[in-house]
């Protein structure tokens, strides 16, 4: 790709998609998402995608278009992104990527294993199996990728199981063998770290002004519409803790402070994983270091 990428990253509520819009119209950008659960058309208001107005006339790809009840992963963004980068380069602009999933940039800019589909019906068998099982077979078959999941996650213990009765070979190989994904000649990379304390304070505003937006209503038409199936959209910050009202297990109020909580958790884990892996980043922490990343551009 002769065009140069900007990759924007960044914490939740850190302001990376006004951000990402600014830079976008400074170099005749368009912005790519990558954040997993902005990718799902169910949920509007509690993944905080941007609306109409916030986009500000700029072109902006992969918000919104899986269904609820779809599992999409890495490498199923990948697959999408790639000609995505491509088309936007191949018109003379300039892919701006923006979002918080680590995942997505780690594979997109150090590489992926290329993994065989897992078949629907060996999905359909591993979707059956009993947690405490899951766990035990995943750890039988794959003891270095299964030391990596904390707690019962039965969507990556699943993918453990899975991966190795498709194709006979552990998952944690295939991850070993990777590939490069984006080749351009030019890459900038930032990733916005604010001051913790003010981001924790952005993000109880924001979710409080999700509430005011419709998130509860939000809440029930996702349930309405893909049920209570394990698509890892229902394990949403935000959404989960509404669900649970919904479902009588809590109030209202304790909803809300536990979604504020635990997405101020997130934040935590998301600035300590940027830290770790984007050292070789330019890191935006005031105003002053954006104006200066734009300036580089």
């Amino acid at each position: 790709m002769d065009s140069p990428v900007i990759c924007i990253a960044g914490p939740t509520a850190s302001g990376k998609s006004d951000y990402a819009v600014r830079v976008a119209k400074a170099v005749d950008g368009e912005i790519v998402n990558a954040d997993a659960l902005q990718v799902y058309a169910d949920l509007k208001i509690l993944s905080a995608r941007p609306r109409a107005d916030e986009m500000d006339g700029v072109p902006h790809h992969l918000f919104g278009h899986i269904s609820g009840g779809t599992a999409y992963s890495t490498g199923e963004w990948v697959r999408d992104v790639v000609p995505v980068l491509s088309a936007i380069a191949g018109r003379g602009r300039v892919p701006v990527i923006v979002g918080g999933t680590g995942l997505y940039f780690q594979a997109l800019l150090q590489g992926l294993a290329d993994i065989p589909p897992v078949p629907d019906h060996i999905e359909g068998e591993v979707s059956g199996i009993d947690i405490n099982d899951l766990r035990e077979e995943a750890q039988a078959v794959d003891p270095i990728a299964t030391a990596r999941i904390l707690g019962d996650d039965p969507q990556r213990l699943g993918r453990v199981v899975g991966v190795w009765r498709a194709t006979g070979r552990a998952l944690s190989d295939w991850q070993a063998d990777t590939r490069p994904v984006l080749r351009a000649e030019r890459i900038f990379r930032a990733v916005i770290l604010p001051d913790r304390k003010a981001l924790y304070a952005r993000i109880d505003a924001r979710f409080d002004r999700m509430i005011q937006a419709g998130a509860l209503d939000e809440a029930r038409t996702v349930v309405a519409s893909v049920g209570r199936n394990r698509s890892p959209m229902l394990k949403a910050i935000g959404l989960s803790h509404l669900l649970s009202y919904l479902d009588g297990g809590c109030d209202l109020e304790t909803a809300i402070q536990t979604a504020k909580r635990d997405s101020r958790r997130l934040a935590k884990r998301q600035m300590t994983w940027f830290r770790n892996r984007c050292r070789d980043w330019s890191v935006l922490a005031t105003d002053e270091d954006k104006d200066e990343f734009l300036a580089s551009l």
